[in-house]
């Protein structure tokens, strides 16, 4: 008669309570990243948050006020770096600080060179300004009424003939005792700069009249400046030396 072997139809030794929990099968997540098994990382926040800045910072286009994104992004991304690099291994998210450093550094340097292209620009217009008010007075002080109404745009010149204007300032220059001939022009050195969508660009600003035997104290005057695309500034009206004709009544 074969003996069966009790032991044979058995399964395997097995730990009972290694059958009962599941979770000990699964690979085990260090808490301690970095310092012997590198399982687990998180993303640093402030990497993240940096990106949305960086994203953010495209806003700044539109006006110089929200240049704020562009310049905390860069912060943020610097910071999340520098938490990253100190993690010992336990954040990530390098790759999205650098992101957003490139995104945030790279607006604000486009922003930044071309406000500094438009104040060299500014700069040169001033100075083409300047210089025309300065003009104006020599052809006034000389008498070359004529050579003086060029320095009027076409606006000006449609509204008032060359007779009139060369009439009217030889009129102003010849007032004897009621006021001096006008000695000097000069610009006060302010401007507010407006354009249109046609390329015409205008300022307004005043200029100080000096006149022949005056005090020290010029008089201040009104005046608009255009210039239409990349012509020259011109001068587009002073109000008080000619002021717009009063409508006719009925």
């Amino acid at each position: 008669m074969t003996q069966t072997n009790p032991t044979a139809s058995q399964p395997p030794h097995s730990d009972p309570a290694s059958d009962g929990d599941a979770l000990l099968h699964l690979h085990k997540m260090s808490t301690t990243a970095g310092l012997g098994s590198q399982d687990y990382v998180a993303i640093n926040v402030t990497s993240v948050v940096a990106v949305l800045f960086g994203l953010a910072s495209l806003l700044a286009i539109a006006t110089p006020v929200l240049l704020v994104f562009p310049v905390v992004g860069v912060a943020l991304s610097l910071i999340a770096l520098r938490q990253i690099r100190h993690s010992n291994g336990t954040q990530t998210g390098a790759a999205l600080a650098i992101l957003g450093l490139v995104f945030s550094g790279l607006i604000t340097t486009i922003i930044f060179s071309y406000q500094a292209v438009q104040a060299v620009h500014r700069r040169a217009d001033e100075q083409a300004i300047a210089t025309l008010c300065q003009k104006y007075g020599e052809l006034l002080d000389q008498g070359k009424f004529a050579e003086a109404y060029d320095l009027f745009d076409s606006d000006f010149q449609n509204r008032l003939s060359k007779q009139s204007f060369s009439a009217q300032l030889t009129a102003m220059q010849n007032q004897g005792t009621l006021l001096p001939p006008i000695d000097a022009i000069l610009w006060n050195g302010l401007a507010v700069f407006h354009d249109d969508d046609t390329g015409t660009e205008t300022a307004d600003s005043v200029m100080k009249i000096h006149f022949k035997g005056g005090d020290d104290y010029p008089v201040r005057q009104q005046v608009r400046f255009k210039r239409s695309g990349e012509g020259p500034w011109l001068i587009d009206n002073i109000p008080e030396q000619f002021p717009a004709p009063r409508p006719s009544a009925r």
